[in-house]
């Protein structure tokens, strides 16, 4: 039995070598799916991918870890397409708005955020910027990569979701920003009108619902060009909306 177990594996080294050697093994295909701010030179590049690799050799394992060392990869996977081909599956982080920390020495950092909080990667030069801003979150508002959980850059962020909505009055891409106050209150600009929308600090849903109601009757008696700032809930009252226009006094 020993002999027999011995022999067995002097053939399947054997076997081994023979097939690390057989051209008809070699890749000769190297494709790449789901890959949209990335290239397939970068990805192919960080993996080591190239023609003539061996396909029974391919450490496919050791090929998505170093994929998913790039900011931008959420996710990979390497298959072999056999006799010679291999496939990278990628999903990368879609951005959603834009993020603007200040540090508290001085200056700030422009990074993209996707809708659940994940910070993707600083904003390289002439890198998109057609994306909602949340402005003036602090170095407490990130932990691990991603905004903090009740924080009030995470909380901001939830505006942004309630504008994802679809609300044909006050869709996402009308948001310029939402800035982040120093009590940590909140205001909304819009991108077509210069106005602030402040919305405090709570029952954020209860006063963009609000806000919708305010703005269609705004649109539909044409106030909305003299206006100067809504206050959505002011006296501890969150029922309470203020809106005042340029002929206000």
């Amino acid at each position: 039995m020993p002999c027999m177990l011995l022999g067995l594996a002097l053939l399947g080294g054997w076997t081994l070598h023979q097939l690390c050697h057989w051209n008809i093994f070699r890749v000769t295909e190297l494709r790449l799916e789901g890959a949209h701010t990335l290239s397939e030179g970068q990805v192919l590049g960080l993996g080591g991918l190239e023609q003539g690799l061996n396909l029974v050799t391919l450490n496919t394992r050791r090929i998505e870890r170093q994929i998913a060392t790039h900011p931008w990869v959420a996710g990979v996977q390497v298959k072999r397409q056999w006799p010679s081909g291999v496939l990278v599956e990628l999903h990368e982080y879609v951005p959603f708005a834009l993020l603007n920390q200040v540090h508290p020495g001085g200056g700030s950092q422009l990074s993209y955020i996707d809708y659940d909080g994940h910070v993707i990667a600083e904003v390289p030069e002439g890198g998109g910027l057609d994306y909602p801003v949340i402005n003036g979150a602090g170095p407490d508002d990130i932990a691990d990569g991603r905004l903090v959980t009740g924080g009030a850059a995470e909380r901001a962020l939830q505006i942004l979701h309630l504008a994802a909505r679809g609300n044909a009055l006050l869709p996402l891409q009308s948001v310029s920003e939402v800035y982040i106050g120093t009590k940590k209150d909140f205001t909304l600009y819009l991108a077509e009108h210069p106005f602030p929308i402040h919305f405090g600090r709570d029952h954020l849903e209860h006063k963009f619902n609000e806000l919708l109601h305010v703005l269609k009757q705004l649109y539909d008696s044409g106030d909305i060009g003299r206006t100067t700032v809504l206050e959505m809930g002011y006296g501890d009252d969150v029922n309470k909306m203020l809106c005042r226009s340029a002929q206000s006094k």
